[in-house]
């Protein structure tokens, strides 16, 4: 979930726990709900690093308690010991809140770390929901700013926003058993099906499976009543989408689970007869991040070879793809670079 979001959703929970200063609360709330994304200071060094660290041990379970601690201390500090509980009962409440919002997303977040890697995901919230943020940030406003009335309207809010989640969280479940079906011959394959959440509406979903040699997808607006299709009744129409330097995901619209438009992806024809180690360990790391991947461009080149992966998982209409891996091989399968951002059409060296 985007910055602006943990702010508001620290800055409401700061004016419904008691604390000694309506304003210095609404600092710390504000502070203590973004802590978890200090780890933003790994991208400075490397995008690499930004992928590789990025919602880890600051996102975790065990990193919950030490935010909130931290917080408490350090109120303590300046503010004298009426500030510990107050802060305290803060952090953890923004930092869950955080970890909550972050996990609803399909980033993925290892809620486990240190003890695991394994990122977890609900697929309920696009990275950027508007409607959630405004009513966090209207509730967290309303409270500061009129002490008589404004808290019960921001525990109002605060009630609308859980609503809202969980009302996101009931058309995910439509839109998943609306993707085995459409996708049951890839999930009896052993694929992975999956409902990602759209931008602007929680009844647009990104429908997507892994298929031998590509990836299916399809684009979705469910009904708002409570709806489930009848075995077999939902199929989709097939359209090949061939793979090409630079991909981007092609234009279309929303469409009701009746006519449904299939977009068959095809990786494009792995050329390398093999990968150095450095070269694997690239492509191994961006594999462990990318949920969908797809090989989009395999070119020879004079020196050896040009090859493009996309993260499909990150499919919006009309939209370049934010994390494409370009890495250019030398004939035996040497790395001589390899970058990870979005891709610029006739750049066959991003940022070069």
């Amino acid at each position: 979930m985007d910055p602006i979001t943990h702010a508001a959703s620290g800055l409401l929970l700061s004016q419904l726990i008691p604390a000694p200063s309506r304003g210095w609360a609404a600092a710390a709330g504000v502070i203590l709900a973004v802590l978890p994304d200090t780890d933003y200071v790994m991208g400075l060094s490397s995008r690499w690093d930004y992928l590789r660290y990025h919602r880890a041990f600051t996102h975790s379970l065990a990193a919950l308690p030490l935010w909130a601690l931290l917080g408490a201390g350090v109120g303590r500090v300046l503010g004298g010991p009426r500030w510990f509980r107050p802060l305290l009962y803060l952090g953890l409440a923004a930092v869950a809140v955080h970890l909550l919002l972050d996990w609803a997303t399909s980033y993925g977040t290892r809620l486990l770390s240190p003890f695991s890697q394994e990122k977890y995901t609900l697929d309920w919230l696009f990275i950027i929901d508007p409607y959630l943020t405004l009513i966090l940030l209207g509730g967290g406003l309303a409270a500061l700013a009129f002490p008589e009335w404004g808290r019960r309207l921001g525990a109002v809010c605060l009630a609308g926003a859980a609503f809202y989640f969980m009302t996101c969280g009931h058309f995910h479940h439509q839109a998943r058993a609306l993707a085995r079906q459409v996708f049951e011959k890839e999930v009896q394959a052993g694929g992975t099906a999956a409902a990602l959440p759209q931008p602007f509406s929680c009844r647009r979903w990104l429908l997507m499976a892994a298929a031998p040699g590509g990836i299916k997808q399809a684009l979705v607006q469910l009904p708002f009543w409570c709806w489930s299709p009848p075995p077999g009744t939902i199929k989709g129409v097939q359209q090949p989408v061939a793979a090409a330097s630079c991909p981007r995901a092609p234009a279309g619209d929303y469409r009701p689970p009746e006519s449904l438009m299939v977009q068959d992806w095809r990786a494009a024809a792995a050329m390398p007869p093999g990968y150095s180690p450095e070269a694997q360990k690239l492509l191994d790391q961006y594999l462990d991040f990318a949920r969908f991947p797809l090989l989009t461009r395999a070119e020879p080149k004079k020196e050896g070879f040009l090859l493009e992966w996309a993260d499909l998982r990150f499919t919006v209409p009309g939209r370049a793809f934010p994390f494409v891996l370009q890495m250019r091989l030398d004939a035996p399968g040497n790395l001589l670079w390899g970058e990870v951002g979005r891709c610029v059409e006739g750049e066959d060296e991003p940022g070069r």
